[in-house]
């Protein structure tokens, strides 16, 4: 696809969200085209919770002191349920809320939130919808079992998130304002569905919305816990309902489809060889004989890596490393890695998924390794990896895998494989950049 074909994509005026509202105070605050159209704030958006009272508040439903230590928290699996249908069934806005930044007014957040070129962080705007997400969640869950004087039984894991796409415009010294509400429930997992948007010339500007995927986990994090079913009120929610079940299973079947469970397609095996041919040195053609055609570098050569000593400032309420922060560290890591390729600043315009494998535990080392597996014009898909090393036992696990698409303003030098681990990541990004061009093509749903 072309840079000039790119751009027309991105700045398409297709209509994301509905206006019409059927109910809930703030709801009608959430629904706006992506660029073209803004809504005014309320009246007292300024009163709003902050994310530092979101924190606190968690901490208060968890019973944690704050102090860095283990909590014995198994005698709560008493107060959990054993079916689905012992909890109350819960609407969407019963867990919609609302809360802000004030980055115009608060000179600390702002430093911590600017970047070099004077933007947003993107790391540290994941962060935020991380945590806000978990609050949405909590929101939700209402458990008649619990007596009021007895911190919640619950631990909330984040599963992945997925289909985020970023506008450019966004600023370090305007108001950040967070809104969600879950969308999805199985018996134990929940879809939180955010967005984040900023105070513009006296008006809300989208910066972005982002699909969050949770499940519910004992007290001792061991094992999964219902969850209360989500019921519709009204045709809005029953048609968020039916698009994000939709989701729901096209993620089942992307994780069918994947290249580690299906062969590359006939199209892919034959660009794998296109690929192989390139690389074949024409004066002296042996297998094995490479050499790196112009304006090209191997996939290899784009990676970078950053190890972590994963310290107790940085863990969530279950003192383990909070999600958001991984989120974050990896954000940064791909800017770089996209940046040295391209020689120049690059822009991350989506996220294609976040997968959580495994917890990272407080104290051990953590490794991420990010590489360019995909290249086209001007846009670069890079992947990263995280690893946990225990380091007493040295042994290492993955914890995460991270999918970012970055775009240059002038075209960057493709990246090639040179082996077959190589080339199915390469058709494996390719799918990402296909799956990113898409959903830009169509445009969002007209979904919540």
């Amino acid at each position: 696809m072309s840079p000039k074909i790119f751009v027309n994509i991105l700045t398409s005026p297709k209509s994301l969200f509905k206006t019409q509202i059927t109910h809930g105070i703030y709801v009608q605050q959430i629904y706006r085209r992506w660029k073209n159209e803004s809504n005014s704030p309320p009246k007292d958006f300024r009163n709003l919770q902050t994310m530092q009272d979101i924190k606190l508040k968690l901490s208060n439903i968890m019973g944690i002191s704050g102090k860095y230590e283990n909590e014995e928290r198994g005698w709560l699996s008493e107060y959990l349920p054993k079916e689905q249908n012992e909890l109350p069934p819960r609407s969407m806005n019963d867990s919609f809320d609302r809360a802000i930044v004030p980055l115009s007014t608060d000179l600390t957040l702002q430093n911590k939130y600017t970047t070099t070129f004077k933007s947003l962080r993107i790391g540290r705007l994941l962060e935020d919808m991380d945590l806000f997400a978990v609050w949405i969640v909590m929101k939700h869950i209402y458990n008649p079992m619990q007596p009021l004087d007895v911190p919640t039984p619950y631990v909330v894991v984040t599963l992945l998130v997925d289909d985020v796409v970023i506008n450019a415009n966004r600023f370090p010294d305007k108001d950040l304002i967070l809104s969600g509400q879950v969308t999805h429930v199985g018996k134990t997992s929940l879809e939180v569905t955010l967005w984040l948007e900023q105070l513009n010339n006296d008006k809300f500007e989208r910066i972005t919305r982002a699909h969050f995927v949770f499940v519910a986990r004992d007290p001792t994090n061991t094992s999964s816990v219902m969850v209360n079913n989500l019921v519709p009120v009204g045709e809005r929610e029953k048609n968020v309902m039916i698009l994000s079940a939709k989701k729901n299973e096209d993620r089942k079947m992307a994780r069918q489809n994947s290249i580690l469970n299906k062969m590359p397609t006939p199209e892919e095996q034959s660009l794998i060889y296109e690929t192989f041919m390139k690389t074949v040195n024409r004066k002296e053609p042996i297998i094995g004989n490479k050499i790196l055609p112009e304006n090209s570098v191997w996939m290899d050569d784009t990676m970078l890596e950053t190890n972590i000593l994963c310290h107790p400032e940085d863990r969530n309420l279950h003192n383990t490393v909070f999600g958001g922060y991984l989120m974050r560290v990896a954000t940064e890591l791909g800017f770089l890695v996209a940046s040295a390729h391209s020689k120049t600043r690059v822009t991350l315009e989506a996220i294609n998924s976040i997968t959580f494998r495994k917890p990272v535990p407080i104290g051990s080392k953590l490794k991420l390794n990010g590489q360019i597996c995909y290249t086209s014009g001007r846009v670069m898909i890079v992947e990263i990896i995280a690893k946990v090393e225990e380091l007493e036992s040295k042994r290492s696990l993955t914890s995460n895998s991270f999918y970012h698409v970055y775009v240059a303003p002038n075209d960057v030098d493709s990246v090639l494989p040179q082996n077959y681990h190589d080339s199915m990541l390469f058709i494996d990004g390719r799918r990402r950049y296909l799956d990113f061009v898409n959903h830009l093509e169509k445009g969002q749903p007209e979904d919540n």
